[in-house]
C-alpha cells in the first residue's frame, strides 16, 4: 500500500514538475547569453573598403542625437539606421561606442518603452508610433553585446525591452507592425519581414514562437517567385499580394536562414539574381520586375544570408557587388561611402547594412 502511495505521489511530483515547465522557458535568465547572434563565419576579407565606409559614416552621417537618414538635406533620424548602428558597433567589438550610442537611441526614441521611428531634428518632434523590426534590432544588438562581453546589465535590457515591446505590440501571441501611442492602437498588419526571427526564439515562449514561425512560413509565394508575402492582414485574415520591396523581402529570407528555415528554391533564386546583376528594387508577387534599379543595401543583405548558408563564394561575390557602389573619388564628398556621385548622396541604410554584413 505505502509502495503505491509513494508511486502515486512520484506521478503527482512529475506531473505537476511538467505542467510548470512552460514557465521557466518564457523568457531566458539574465545570465544567459546566446552566441548565435554573433557571425559564425569569417568571410569578410576586403579591409580597407570596410575603413573607408567606417570613416564615411563616422564624419558624415554620425551627430549628437544619431544617425542621419542621409548625408544632404534630409535631416531626420531613424530608429531603423539606430538599431543597424547598434548591431554594427556590438559586431566589431567598439564597446565604449556602443554604449554611448545605446544611451542615445533610448533618449532621442523612446517613448513608454519603445522606439518611435523617427525623429526630426528640426523641430526635435518624434513620430507617434514605433517600427516593431526596429525595436527588435536594438534588442538584438543588446543580446548581441551581452554576448560577446558577457555583461549581465545588457541581456537585462534586452529582455526588458522585449517585455516591454510585447506589451504594445503584441495580440494573441502575434508581433503587429507598430503602436501608435497618441490613439492607444496596434497595426492590422504583420509584416513578415519585421519578425526577426532569431530574435523571437531567443526571447519567446517556444509555442509562441513557433506560431510565430509558422506565420511567415505560410506566406511563401511559391515556384514562380519563390520569396514571401509582404505581410498578413489580421482584419481581412489574409496574406498581401502587393508588390515586394525587395529589402524587405530579403529580410524575411535572412531572417528564416538564421534559424534553418530557408527553402533551397529561395537560395537558388538569389543566387541568381546576385551572380547575374539582376537583384533589382522590387518585384511583383508573379515574378515580374517592377522597378529595375538597384542597391547596394539589397546586395548587403544577400551576402549574410550567403554567410549563414555557409556559401563563401556566393558571400564574396555579393559583397562585391556592394563595393560597386562605394565613391573611390579623392575628391568627392561622398569618398568611401555607398552612393550616387551625380546626386550626390549616401543613404545611411544602404552604408549601415554593408558595414553589418562586411563583419561575416
Amino acid at each position: 500500500m505505502k509502495r503505491f502511495q509513494l508511486l502515486l505521489c512520484g506521478m503527482l511530483v512529475m506531473i505537476l514538475i511538467q505542467g510548470c515547465a512552460p514557465k521557466r522557458v518564457s523568457k531566458p535568465a539574465s545570465r544567459q547569453y546566446s552566441t548565435e547572434f554573433i557571425p559564425q563565419t569569417k568571410y569578410g576579407n576586403n579591409n580597407q573598403r570596410t575603413k573607408q565606409l567606417a570613416k564615411f559614416v563616422t564624419t558624415n552621417l554620425i551627430t549628437s542625437k544619431g544617425i542621419y537618414s542621409q548625408n544632404n538635406g534630409n535631416r531626420t533620424l531613424l530608429s531603423e539606421t539606430a538599431g543597424l548602428w547598434l548591431i554594427y558597433l556590438a559586431q566589431s567589438g567598439q564597446k565604449t561606442k556602443f554604449r554611448q550610442a545605446y544611451r542615445q537611441t533610448v533618449t532621442t526614441f523612446e517613448n513608454d518603452g519603445l522606439l518611435m521611428y523617427r525623429m526630426r531634428v528640426s523641430t526635435g518632434k518624434r513620430s507617434k508610433v514605433n517600427a516593431t523590426l526596429d525595436d527588435l534590432r536594438v534588442i538584438r544588438s543588446l543580446g548581441l553585446y551581452a554576448a560577446k562581453t558577457h555583461d549581465e546589465y545588457y541581456q537585462t535590457k534586452a529582455i526588458q525591452r522585449f517585455a516591454a515591446l510585447k506589451r504594445k505590440v503584441s495580440k494573441n501571441g502575434q508581433l503587429r507592425d507598430f503602436y501608435d501611442t497618441e490613439y492607444q492602437q496596434i497595426s492590422p498588419l504583420t509584416s513578415l519581414a519585421y519578425y526577426d526571427l532569431l530574435t523571437l526564439r531567443e526571447y519567446e515562449m517556444k509555442s509562441t514562437y513557433a506560431k510565430q514561425l509558422r506565420l511567415v512560413q505560410r506566406g511563401y509565394l511559391g515556384a514562380q517567385l519563390p520569396l514571401y508575402a509582404v505581410n498578413y492582414d489580421w482584419t481581412k485574415q489574409r496574406y498581401s499580394t502587393s508588390e515586394l520591396n525587395t529589402s524587405e523581402a530579403l529580410l524575411t529570407l535572412l531572417h528564416l536562414a538564421e534559424v534553418g528555415h530557408l527553402k533551397d528554391a529561395s537560395l537558388r533564386w538569389l543566387a541568381n539574381q546576385v551572380t547575374n546583376s539582376t537583384l533589382y528594387n522590387r518585384y511583383k508577387v508573379t515574378g515580374e520586375v517592377s522597378d529595375w534599379n538597384e542597391s547596394a543595401a539589397n546586395y548587403s543583405i544577400a551576402a549574410r544570408i550567403f554567410a549563414v548558408a555557409r556559401h563563401p563564394r556566393l558571400y564574396q561575390l555579393a559583397m562585391s557587388q556592394v563595393w560597386r557602389f562605394q565613391i573611390q573619388d579623392s575628391h568627392s564628398n561622398l569618398q568611401g561611402g555607398l552612393g550616387d556621385s551625380n546626386q550626390n548622396v549616401s543613404y545611411a541604410f544602404n552604408d549601415l547594412q554593408a558595414l553589418v554584413s562586411a563583419g561575416y
